[in-house]
């Protein structure tokens, strides 16, 4: 069905997540100063479920809510993206501080090195020598909008270091929900998306339930959900189901990689517009590793199109 959209939609659809996916991290940092990340995880995706199922039950019927012998896999795609992504990136913006949307989002601008990463390990897709020199000059781009230009104070430890590589691991999570969506290439981007949100709900609701009697999370007072209803419409309505519906379309009609390549060049650039706008003053190190990882993107975009031109007028001839 899918195959009707043009190019033009699959960019249309990388375009409005990406701007949705940047704006996010700023909206979540005002949130973060007074909610606990998991549970602003676990409400966000609460909101986001229920309208992912009216969706699908409006647009697909009942039927589509059954998942065809593959629960636990749904469940553990939707574990990845909705409790491991969200929880990890968010929990580690949460120890940056103000620049943490920043360097979130630069992760986030990562995600298209690491998708093809993936897709090598997991499919044997073909690395390319371009692809991997890419990879290691946008994680140093990473390296230096989380370090602020002072890699030994980075290295040394502290709660930066930790944050890094929580946001490292959500990357790989997201990676793996999206390259996961080929598992199920006869459903929609709707179906799939909300079946893995109620598996990632889920996790979520068991986590805050052992975690919060444990001392580990502390339930926010009602006072903080009201001051934060806005935010939280935001993150759910459009971060959590317009932006996530909008990207595994666009996967579906111009493949993982090159939706990735397209939505993560907004991503940083959104981002770092709305915390500067918000008072954060942004230094010289963190716009040059933005910049590093964008150009590190877009170089390998242009090889990843000048190959598969060559490989077109190849079959031609």
């Amino acid at each position: 069905m899918l195959k009707s959209y043009g190019r033009g939609t699959g960019l249309a659809c990388c375009l409005f997540a990406g701007a949705a996916f940047g704006a996010q991290f700023p909206v979540a940092g005002h949130i973060l100063k007074s909610v606990d990340p998991l549970y602003f995880v676990f409400i966000r995706y609460v909101l986001a479920a229920i309208v992912f199922a009216l969706l699908l039950v409006f647009k697909e019927g009942r039927r589509a809510f059954r998942p065809e012998g593959r629960g636990w896999l749904l469940w553990l795609l939707g574990t990845l993206a909705f409790t491991g992504y969200n929880g990890l990136v968010f929990y580690g913006q949460h120890l940056v501080g103000p620049a943490g949307p920043i360097l979130s989002s630069v992760m986030m601008g990562f995600l298209p090195l690491a998708t093809a990463f993936i897709l090598f390990l997991w499919k044997g897709a073909r690395l390319s020598p371009a692809t991997a020199v890419c990879i290691v000059v946008g994680i140093v781009g990473v390296f230096l909008v989380a370090s602020k230009g002072d890699f030994g104070a980075l290295l040394a430890g502290g709660a930066t270091i930790w944050a890094l590589l929580l946001m490292l691991a959500a990357v790989v999570c997201w990676c793996v929900f999206t390259v996961g969506a080929s598992l199920f290439p006869t459903w929609s981007p709707l179906r799939y998306t909300t079946l893995a949100c109620f598996g990632g709900t889920i996790s979520n609701a068991i986590l805050v339930g052992v975690g919060t009697p444990a001392g580990l999370f502390r339930i926010p007072a009602w006072t903080d959900l009201a001051v934060n209803v806005w935010p939280f419409l935001y993150m759910a309505l459009i971060g959590g189901v317009a932006a996530v519906l909008a990207w595994n379309m666009a996967c579906k009609i111009i493949s993982p990689v090159d939706a990735a390549l397209f939505t993560n060049n907004v991503i940083p650039i959104v981002s770092l517009i709305l915390t500067a706008i918000a008072g954060y003053r942004v230094g010289l190190p963190e716009l040059g590793g933005v910049a590093l990882t964008l150009a590190a993107l877009i170089a390998n975009n242009i090889v990843h199109r000048r190959t598969a031109a060559g490989k077109e007028a190849a079959a031609r001839t």
